[in-house]
């Protein structure tokens, strides 16, 4: 192992499961060790999230300790990491990518997405639409870079290309094995946190979830336009409006997320126990599961998309979403869930959707399925109200149906 000096410049690795006790001692679970720290190990791990010089880390740390004693413990605690191999060098092989599928610094995570060729192509489209020789660019989310790259053919002077996890290394990578990595600087950490040499008049911002607003695209963009852009500056996406479709969900997919009365007898009969209990728990919990908006194509719907919420992201001025809209049934059924999904603007000509009928097998999103704790049999022409909701708690968003009051 390297000899630790001041000058040495560690950063933590990219994958940790951490557990901290009453007495603020932290348990790290990393590469198959576990390792006890004490009570500095959350700000050490913290100011070393990017690379940094064991000096420089020391004078950000210096305010949190309170005697010599304190001090000595928080050098211990960076120099236990490093023997733990939890702090690293860069000649220390650093683990860049996660393979089990969890977290954007996961191999498989990237691999999804850039399978995924409408949501790609749509998004090189955009940016070959947007971006215009000469300008500065904020790529927020690089992940693989493939944006930055885009954006770096179509013109742009310079790219900022952000990224919090570890695969912005990879992204570094491709930057030079591509030619262009003078036009392109790779920015270590969230864009909420970092500070550039200029304004861009450029976003791109593929921060789009599952949940369209999950990904805190509403919060990082006020933010870049705050601080990092300039007025005039234009956006990749621009817009975003997100939809719920009304439809009935194939008893068979339905029974793999419910506590359904025939599951509860089902598990009666193997266990002999009375789950019904679990049934109630449900019916007061409204619930939403996730799935490829693919396989939801010949779903029964039964009313026309509804807008939920339409979002000019170069506006945002609120930063969460409450909204009822009436919708009008125009087939009889039996009501029991509604799909959400959005529609995103990327260009002056390009757009792209994740409604079930404009996607293709190699969607990368998961459009959420909110179920009806109380499904409705409804008829065509009847009236509803649909709720959205949005905003930075523990509920985060929610989506329901109802007949008006």
């Amino acid at each position: 192992m390297p000899k630790l000096t001041q000058d040495s410049v560690l950063q933590r690795i990219p994958s940790l499961k951490l557990s901290i006790d009453s007495s603020n001692q932290l348990k790290i679970f990393a590469e198959g060790k576990t390792i006890w720290i004490g009570s500095h190990g959350l700000a050490v791990l913290d100011v070393f999230s990017h690379p940094i010089s064991v000096k420089e880390a020391l004078k950000k740390l210096q305010n949190s300790t309170v005697g010599p004693q304190d001090w000595m413990d928080l050098m211990t605690t960076i120099v236990h990491l490093h023997e733990a191999g939890i702090l690293r060098e860069e000649s220390q092989n650093m683990p860049i990518l996660r393979s089990d599928g969890i977290g954007f610094d996961s191999a498989p995570i990237h691999v999804i997405m850039l399978n995924d060729r409408k949501r790609t192509t749509s998004f090189l489209e955009g940016i070959r639409e947007v971006v215009r020789p000469g300008d500065v660019v904020i790529d927020i989310g690089t992940g693989t870079g493939i944006l930055a790259l885009a954006a770096a053919k179509a013109g742009a002077k310079h790219v900022y290309a952000i990224e919090a996890s570890g695969i912005g290394k990879s992204a570094r990578d491709l930057f030079e094995a591509n030619g262009i990595s003078d036009r392109i600087s790779l920015i270590e950490g969230w864009s909420t946190q970092i500070e550039l040499p200029e304004r861009g008049n450029v976003l791109i911002s593929e921060i789009i979830g599952n949940e369209p607003l999950g990904e805190r695209v509403l919060e990082t963009t006020s933010d870049a336009i705050k601080r990092l852009l300039r007025p005039e500056a234009r956006l990749v996406p621009s817009h975003v409006r997100i939809y719920g479709l009304l439809v009935s969900i194939p008893s068979d997919e339905l029974a793999k997320h419910t506590f359904s009365e025939e599951a509860v007898e089902r598990w009666k009969s193997w266990y002999h126990f009375d789950f019904n209990t679990l049934r109630k728990v449900a019916q007061d919990s409204p619930h939403a599961f996730f799935m490829n908006p693919y396989l939801m194509k010949d779903w029964v719907r039964l009313g026309a998309p509804v807008l939920l919420a339409e979002i000019e992201l170069k506006e945002v001025s609120e930063l969460s979403i409450e909204n009822k809209v009436m919708a009008t049934v125009n087939a009889s059924g039996r009501l029991n869930g509604i799909i959400e999904y959005f529609d995103l603007r990327l260009g002056p000509n390009t757009g792209l959707s994740t409604h079930p009928s404009e996607v293709d097998e190699a969607c990368s999103w998961k459009s959420p399925i909110w179920i009806l704790p109380d499904p409705l049999t409804v008829n065509s022409g009847e009236q509803l109200v649909v709720d959205y909701k949005y905003r930075r708690t523990a509920e985060h968003f929610k989506l329901s149906v109802s007949r008006p009051k």
